[in-house]
């Protein structure tokens, strides 16, 4: 476990922002925007919400109505990947989706057909997956609508949806571990959001229902999506200063005021969770109960962790390096406050994607980590009794 860390790290993009510093509880409409690097983003990229979707819902048709065509060096690059790396959740070769064929569920000697949840494509989730198709170059609208988003139900300062996707576990899914996977909770991270995609398509195609996932890719719509994106929110809040401290850790907005020097990009709002994206996820926290937090930013190029559970010693190219955890940062509360462990994944680049080649590697460690950890002594999870009853929805304390 990390100790805390009282100094904010030196600004890598500080070329690309406005480092205008806004008064405490009352930042001004300044822009600290970053400019978008050419190898993620589409030259014709555009936020406008009003931007006409027909070529999109054109697509959706087609993806609704017959599967995604994959040419053949894809095909031959997906079998290649499944036979020789461990990326689904799976021991097993011949593992359903939990939306093919019928599971038996806990309690129950009969198979009941296991309820399919909505999908749209709906209106809200058609006109961002628009926006993040001109936005990004390495994640098209037609990428962003085949995920099938869950009914949107959380929405960012501009009213724009936070995407979610569930890939229950089956068939006894109180038993099995549960990871929130969070990305874009900075909004000039590209290859955050762009890695939380390809992810979530990799989950998509292998998912054997072993573990409970829940994705939300983009956290911060309101950064990303503007002509220049941005840390922070359309509040000029940086969410991941925004979440409830720990009861030992300096106040989040004494520790700007001091540590962080005022700067605006660190500007944690006025109170702990007065965004709705940070309380979004807070939210999600106390409705999923999960075991792990994955959250997804760039560019330091490490693995942070906090937790007393032995975290992974690398995740593809990227090692272990425990920076501590920052008052009102989503590792603080996550580990801190609620104890539950918080893996935060730094890539090496804002701009740049890392090569199909390590984004398959640290999906693969992700999983193995996750498989170790949930078996035998010294388990990341908490055990789950099904015959224990009580508000705790049968969680024993965890170790």
């Amino acid at each position: 476990m990390a100790p805390y860390s009282l100094a904010e790290p030196e600004d890598p993009l500080s070329l690309y922002f406005d480092t205008t510093i806004p008064e405490a509880g009352h930042p001004d409409n300044h822009k600290t925007d970053s400019k978008a690097p050419p190898e993620t983003i589409n030259s014709s990229a555009t936020t406008t919400a009003e931007t006409d979707t027909t070529a999109v819902v054109d697509k959706v048709t087609i993806a609704t109505t017959k599967s995604p065509v994959i040419n053949s060096s894809e095909t031959k690059r997906v079998e290649r990947i499944s036979s020789k790396t461990d990326i689904s959740d799976t021991n097993s070769t011949d593992a359903h989706s939990p939306q093919q064929g019928n599971a038996p569920t806990a309690g129950l000697t009969a198979k009941v057909t296991k309820p399919v949840a909505k999908t749209g494509p709906y209106e809200d989730v058609i006109s961002i997956c628009k926006q993040i198709g001109d936005k990004l170059g390495s994640v098209s609208a037609a990428d962003c609508l085949a995920a099938e988003f869950n009914l949107p139900r959380f929405y960012s300062n501009r009213h724009l949806p936070l995407l979610e996707k569930h890939f229950p576990a089956y068939p006894e899914p109180e038993k099995a571990p549960r990871i929130l996977f969070l990305g874009g909770i900075h909004g000039d991270e590209y290859s955050s959001v762009s890695i939380s995609f390809k992810w979530l398509k990799i989950l998509q195609e292998n998912h054997s229902g072993i573990f409970d996932w829940h994705f939300m890719p983009l956290a911060n719509p309101d950064g990303l999506l503007q002509t220049k994106s941005t840390r922070v929110n359309a509040n000029n809040v940086d969410l991941n200063r925004n979440f409830i401290p720990a009861e030992t850790a300096i106040d989040p907005l004494q520790h700007w005021q001091t540590y962080a020097r005022k700067r605006a990009r660190y500007y944690p709002g006025t109170k702990p969770l007065s965004e709705p994206e940070t309380r979004a996820i807070h939210q999600l926290i106390e409705e999923l109960k999960p075991d792990v937090i994955v959250s997804v930013h760039a560019p330091h190029g490490i693995l942070d962790y906090d937790g007393t559970i032995t975290p992974p010693r690398k995740l593809g190219p990227l090692h272990l390096k425990q920076l501590g955890t920052y008052p009102g940062s989503l590792g603080n509360y996550g580990w801190f406050v609620k104890q539950i462990p918080v893996m935060t994944i730094e890539l090496k680049h804002a701009g740049i994607m890392p090569s199909q080649h390590d984004i398959d590697r640290m999906w693969s460690d992700l999983i193995q980590w996750v498989k170790q950890r949930t078996e035998g002594d010294g388990s990341l999870l908490a055990r789950k009794d099904p015959l224990k009853s009580g508000s705790d929805n049968g969680l024993q304390v965890r170790q």
